[in-house]
Protein backbone atom coordinates (compact mmCIF):
# COMPACT_ATOMS: atom_id res chain seq x y z
CA UNK A 1 0.00 0.00 0.00
CA UNK A 2 1.19 3.76 -0.29
CA UNK A 3 2.16 5.49 2.61
CA UNK A 4 4.00 9.26 2.81
CA UNK A 5 4.46 10.75 6.28
CA UNK A 6 3.21 14.19 6.03
CA UNK A 7 5.95 15.72 8.44
CA UNK A 8 4.27 19.00 8.17
CA UNK A 9 7.00 21.78 8.89
CA UNK A 10 5.34 24.98 7.67
CA UNK A 11 7.56 28.35 8.09
CA UNK A 12 6.01 31.46 8.11
CA UNK A 13 8.32 34.82 7.39
CA UNK A 14 7.45 38.24 7.96
CA UNK A 15 8.81 41.60 8.13
CA UNK A 16 11.15 42.59 10.98
CA UNK A 17 11.41 46.17 12.56
CA UNK A 18 14.94 46.40 10.54
CA UNK A 19 13.42 44.59 7.12
CA UNK A 20 14.78 41.32 7.97
CA UNK A 21 12.64 38.17 7.39
CA UNK A 22 11.92 37.03 10.82
CA UNK A 23 11.01 33.20 11.06
CA UNK A 24 7.84 31.98 13.09
CA UNK A 25 8.27 28.87 15.16
CA UNK A 26 7.22 26.08 12.70
CA UNK A 27 3.79 25.07 13.01
CA UNK A 28 2.43 21.46 13.44
CA UNK A 29 -0.70 20.60 11.13
CA UNK A 30 -3.00 18.35 11.49
CA UNK A 31 -4.95 16.11 8.89
CA UNK A 32 -7.90 17.17 8.03
CA UNK A 33 -10.53 16.58 5.35
CA UNK A 34 -9.39 13.34 3.78
CA UNK A 35 -11.73 10.22 1.77
CA UNK A 36 -13.35 8.00 4.18
CA UNK A 37 -10.17 5.15 2.35
CA UNK A 38 -7.25 7.20 3.61
CA UNK A 39 -5.89 6.67 6.96
CA UNK A 40 -3.82 8.77 8.91
CA UNK A 41 -1.61 7.41 11.90
CA UNK A 42 0.85 9.70 14.35
CA UNK A 43 3.33 8.21 16.73
CA UNK A 44 5.97 6.84 14.26
CA UNK A 45 8.81 8.57 15.61
CA UNK A 46 8.73 10.96 12.58
CA UNK A 47 6.88 13.88 14.12
CA UNK A 48 4.33 13.35 11.07
CA UNK A 49 1.53 12.09 9.69
CA UNK A 50 1.36 8.50 7.89
CA UNK A 51 -1.12 8.22 5.71
CA UNK A 52 -1.87 5.24 3.92
CA UNK A 53 -5.23 4.06 2.03
CA UNK A 54 -6.99 5.66 -1.33
CA UNK A 55 -7.55 9.51 -1.88
CA UNK A 56 -7.08 12.85 -0.65
CA UNK A 57 -5.87 13.86 2.35
CA UNK A 58 -5.65 18.19 3.42
CA UNK A 59 -3.78 19.36 6.22
CA UNK A 60 -6.18 21.07 8.84
CA UNK A 61 -5.71 24.55 8.29
CA UNK A 62 -5.16 26.60 4.87
CA UNK A 63 -2.08 28.27 4.34
CA UNK A 64 -2.71 31.81 6.01
CA UNK A 65 1.12 32.95 6.02
CA UNK A 66 3.03 35.08 3.13
CA UNK A 67 4.87 32.31 2.47
CA UNK A 68 5.25 28.43 3.74
CA UNK A 69 6.87 25.44 3.08
CA UNK A 70 6.54 21.54 4.40
CA UNK A 71 7.71 18.56 3.32
CA UNK A 72 6.29 14.89 2.73
CA UNK A 73 9.08 12.13 3.03
CA UNK A 74 8.08 8.76 1.17
CA UNK A 75 7.91 6.13 3.74
CA UNK A 76 6.85 3.42 1.30
CA UNK A 77 6.35 4.49 -2.17
CA UNK A 78 2.88 3.28 -3.80
CA UNK A 79 1.24 2.96 -7.02
CA UNK A 80 0.60 7.01 -7.12
CA UNK A 81 1.62 9.45 -5.13
CA UNK A 82 1.32 13.21 -5.75
CA UNK A 83 2.00 15.83 -3.22
CA UNK A 84 0.72 20.40 -3.26
CA UNK A 85 -1.59 21.54 -2.61
CA UNK A 86 -5.39 22.10 -2.98
CA UNK A 87 -8.72 24.37 -2.25
CA UNK A 88 -11.37 22.90 -0.19
CA UNK A 89 -12.27 19.83 -1.53
CA UNK A 90 -15.07 17.91 0.45
CA UNK A 91 -17.12 14.82 -0.80
CA UNK A 92 -16.72 12.15 -3.50
CA UNK A 93 -13.66 14.39 -4.90
CA UNK A 94 -11.73 13.39 -2.10
CA UNK A 95 -11.54 10.05 -3.47
CA UNK A 96 -9.78 11.32 -6.18
CA UNK A 97 -6.15 11.72 -7.17
CA UNK A 98 -5.17 15.46 -6.40
CA UNK A 99 -3.95 15.23 -10.28
CA UNK A 100 -7.09 14.62 -11.38
CA UNK A 101 -8.95 16.60 -8.60
CA UNK A 102 -9.90 20.41 -10.15
CA UNK A 103 -8.11 23.26 -8.19
CA UNK A 104 -5.22 21.62 -7.04
CA UNK A 105 -1.38 21.90 -8.22
CA UNK A 106 0.60 19.12 -7.58
CA UNK A 107 3.81 16.81 -8.57
CA UNK A 108 3.45 13.10 -8.56
CA UNK A 109 5.81 9.82 -9.27
CA UNK A 110 5.39 7.74 -11.95
CA UNK A 111 3.80 9.59 -14.74
CA UNK A 112 6.26 10.66 -16.92
CA UNK A 113 9.25 10.24 -14.48
CA UNK A 114 10.81 7.56 -11.91
CA UNK A 115 8.26 7.24 -9.72
CA UNK A 116 8.80 8.22 -5.90
CA UNK A 117 11.55 6.56 -3.85
CA UNK A 118 11.60 5.30 -0.35
CA UNK A 119 13.41 8.23 1.62
CA UNK A 120 12.43 10.83 -1.07
CA UNK A 121 11.53 14.36 0.46
CA UNK A 122 9.32 16.25 -1.70
CA UNK A 123 9.03 20.05 -0.79
CA UNK A 124 6.26 22.54 -1.32
CA UNK A 125 6.91 26.28 -1.28
CA UNK A 126 4.17 28.50 -1.39
CA UNK A 127 4.55 32.30 -1.57
CA UNK A 128 1.32 34.21 -1.94
CA UNK A 129 3.08 37.09 -2.76
CA UNK A 130 5.75 35.60 -4.87
CA UNK A 131 5.45 34.67 -9.19
CA UNK A 132 5.69 32.13 -9.50
CA UNK A 133 4.11 31.26 -6.12
CA UNK A 134 3.88 27.65 -5.44
CA UNK A 135 7.17 25.37 -6.16
CA UNK A 136 8.47 21.86 -5.80
CA UNK A 137 11.48 20.04 -4.51
CA UNK A 138 13.17 16.73 -4.64
CA UNK A 139 15.63 15.92 -2.02
CA UNK A 140 16.49 19.59 -1.88
CA UNK A 141 16.60 20.07 -5.60
CA UNK A 142 14.11 22.61 -7.75
CA UNK A 143 11.93 20.86 -10.10
CA UNK A 144 11.41 23.87 -12.39
CA UNK A 145 9.25 22.04 -14.57
CA UNK A 146 6.98 21.74 -12.25
CA UNK A 147 6.42 25.29 -11.02
CA UNK A 148 3.01 27.12 -11.08
CA UNK A 149 2.76 30.73 -11.50
CA UNK A 150 -0.28 31.36 -9.96
CA UNK A 151 -2.39 30.17 -7.10
CA UNK A 152 -6.15 31.78 -6.16
CA UNK A 153 -7.95 30.99 -3.08
CA UNK A 154 -7.50 29.72 0.38
CA UNK A 155 -4.64 26.91 -0.41
CA UNK A 156 -4.03 23.65 1.92
CA UNK A 157 -1.01 22.08 1.95
CA UNK A 158 -2.40 17.99 0.63
CA UNK A 159 -1.70 14.14 -0.35
CA UNK A 160 -3.23 11.98 -2.34
CA UNK A 161 -2.17 8.25 -1.87
CA UNK A 162 -3.47 5.17 -4.04
CA UNK A 163 -2.69 1.57 -2.80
Amino acid sequence: SAMGALCCCCSSAGEGDEGQAKNAPLSRVGLGKHSGNVQGKTGDGSGGIVLTGDGIALADTAIEQDAAYWEVRVVEPGANLRVGVALDTSGQLLDADLGAAEGAWSIGGGEGGAPFAKGDVIGVAYGQGDVPNLRFFLNGKPLDEATVLRVRGDAYPAVSVRG
